[in-house]
């Protein structure tokens, strides 16, 4: 929930500053009408986090095709990260007591955008919809834990003799039976594929006052579809995966009639 306070608050700051700056700053000349665009972004899911890229190209005035690639965290709303309080900071890290795989997934579609109102003035914005779909391949790899086996008393303090492993809850029935995650490298060689599919739904304002530019936020719902299904939290596997989103993108539109040579000749120009 922190995170996701943080990046909406910088969303927020990024909107703002761009109506700021764009007031002396408008230009009135209109986009081509037959531009590419490419934007690149930060995502945060009601399941995670994210980075995409998303590359458009124009069928008409108002529709365009979208090709996307993204990049995203996948957790569970179950998690609540815990410390064994038996323990000094030193010793003791933060867990997620019950969680078994760490996962991330890798999204590759295609979808149309259709812009439903576009920019007439200065400081005005333009909105578009957006419906995407494709293919979506989840990795997950195994949590290992450093578990304790055995305390011993020292000088009135505890020592505790740990080893590595899966954390299974009918073991380790407590959160102080753990001390904290073990070193990311453990589990790599047990990494699973998950493939599937997805459904992208979006509603998107373009609030750039450069009309060779795009900044854009876009909020939306996300369905994910896997035919192996995934463990997050022990004992619970799913299939399914629906998740709310909203994301800060950047980019830049250029004329796609002009070549790519004469694009760099324009750029030493300036």
């Amino acid at each position: 929930m922190k995170v996701f306070t943080y990046i909406l608050l910088l969303i927020l700051i990024l909107f703002k500053s761009q109506f700021v700056v764009g007031q002396s700053e408008f230009e009135t000349e209109r986009a081509p009408d037959n531009y590419n665009q490419n934007t690149f972004g930060i995502k945060l899911n009601s399941d995670g986090v994210g980075l995409l890229y998303h590359f458009s190209t124009r069928i008409n005035y108002r529709n365009r095709n979208i090709y996307l690639i993204e990049l995203n965290t996948l957790k569970s709303s179950k998690e609540i990260k815990v410390v064994n309080p038996y323990f000094d900071a030193l010793s003791s890290r933060k867990f997620v007591y019950g969680k078994t795989h760490s996962v991330i997934n890798l999204k590759v579609g295609y979808g149309f955008n259709r812009m439903i109102f576009d920019k007439r003035e200065k400081n005005s914005i333009s909105i578009n919809l957006s419906a995407n779909t494709g293919l979506s391949f989840a990795i997950s790899k195994p949590i290992y834990y450093e578990i304790i086996d055995s305390v011993v008393l020292s000088g009135g303090y505890p020592i505790a003799y740990t080893s590595y492993n899966k954390m299974d809850l009918h073991l380790q029935s407590n959160p102080t039976d753990i001390i904290g995650k073990a070193p990311f490298i453990l589990g790599l060689n047990e990494t699973k594929l998950h493939p599937g599919i997805f459904l992208r739904l979006s509603a998107s304002t373009d609030f750039s006052q450069n009309v060779m530019k795009a900044r854009m936020l876009e909020t939306g719902i996300s369905i994910d579809f896997y035919f192996i299904p995934i463990e997050i939290m022990a004992s619970k596997s799913n299939n399914i995966f629906l998740s709310l989103f909203v994301s800060y993108q950047f980019g830049n539109k250029y004329d796609a009639r002009l070549n790519r040579e004469y694009r760099k000749e324009l750029k030493k120009a300036k």
